[in-house]
C-alpha cells in the first residue's frame, strides 16, 4: 500500500535543520532488518519502498513512500532492530537524525505531542489495513482500496508503475495491468508513463466494503489521545 502519511511540518524542519544530509542510489538499501539502528529518516527527495525477506528469500513489499515522510521511526521510541528494510527505487534525499537527538529538540521547541503520534497511530492502522486487504478482497477490489488509500494519502496523481503495484498488492502484473484497463475503460482513471490519475475516486469507494476498513483521517479523539500516548512513549524510552 501507499505508506506516504504527510507528518506535520515541524518533524520535517527539525530532520532538516539539525539532521545529517544522505543521498542514495536508486536500488540501495538505507536500513536493514534486524539491524540496530538509533536513528530515523526523513525523505525530502525521491521514492523509498518499505520491505520484508522471507526464509525463502522472497521480498514482500509493503509500503512506498514519497518526500514528506518519516523511515525507520519506530528508532524515536526505543533503540531496537530495524522492522523492515527499507531501500531506494530512485535516486533519494534524505535526513537522518539520532533519536536522543530528536526527543531533546523536539522538547526545546516546545511542539505539540499529537504531531508525532498521529504518525505512529496512522502507520499502525495502514498496516492492520493492509493485512486485511491482501486477506479477504477479490483482486479488482484491492487494486481498487490501493489506488483509494493512495488518492486518500497524497491526492489524486499517483506515481506507481504496474509492477510497483502488483508487488505491494501480491499480485501479478498482468492481473494489475487487466485491472487498470477495465478501471480505464470506466473512467475511474486515466494512464501516463510511471503516473496513474484517478478521475472518479467516488467510484473507488464503491467498490470494496469499506465499512471494515478505516481509511479516514484521524478523528479528533485519536489525536487528543495522541498526547498521552507520546507522553508515555518518551517516558517508556
Amino acid at each position: 500500500m501507499s505508506g506516504d502519511i504527510q507528518i506535520s511540518p515541524h518533524v520535517g524542519e527539525l530532520f532538516v535543520k539539525y539532521g545529517v544530509r544522505r543521498q542514495y542510489r536508486s536500488g540501495e538499501v538505507l536500513l536493514e532488518k534486524g539491524a540496530l539502528s538509533a536513528q530515523a529518516g526523513f525523505l525530502v527527495k525521491g521514492q523509498l519502498r518499505t520491505f520484508c525477506l522471507g526464509p525463502s528469500g522472497d521480498e514482500i513489499s509493503l509500503f512506498y513512500l514519497g518526500p514528506g515522510n518519516l523511515f525507520g521511526s519506530s528508532a524515536l521510541v526505543y533503540h531496537a532492530k530495524v522492522m523492515v528494510s527499507v531501500s531506494a527505487i530512485s535516486p533519494a534525499e534524505v535526513y537522518l537524525l539520532a533519536a536522543d537527538r530528536f526527543w531533546k529538540l523536539w522538547q526545546e521547541h516546545g511542539y505539540p505531542p499529537q504531531d508525532l503520534m498521529a504518525h505512529f497511530v496512522r502507520r499502525i492502522t495502514m498496516l492492520s489495513d493492509y493485512i486485511c486487504c491482501s486477506h479477504f478482497l477479490e483482486d479488482d477490489k484491492r487494486v481498487a482500496y490501493f489506488l483509494h488509500t493512495c488518492c486518500a494519502s497524497s491526492g489524486p496523481s499517483i506515481p506507481y508503475t504496474h509492477e510497483q503495484i502488483a508487488a505491494i498488492t501480491g499480485m501479478s502484473r498482468v492481473s494489475v495491468t487487466r485491472i487498470l484497463k477495465q478501471f480505464r475503460e470506466a473512467g475511474i482513471l486515466r494512464q501516463s508513463y510511471r503516473r496513474i490519475e484517478i478521475l472518479a475516486p467516488q467510484r473507488l469507494w464503491s467498490l470494496p466494503p469499506w465499512d471494515i476498513f478505516w481509511t479516514e483521517p484521524l478523528s479528533e479523539s485519536a489525536k487528543n489521545f495522541s498526547e498521552k500516548g507520546l507522553a508515555f512513549l518518551a517516558h517508556w524510552r
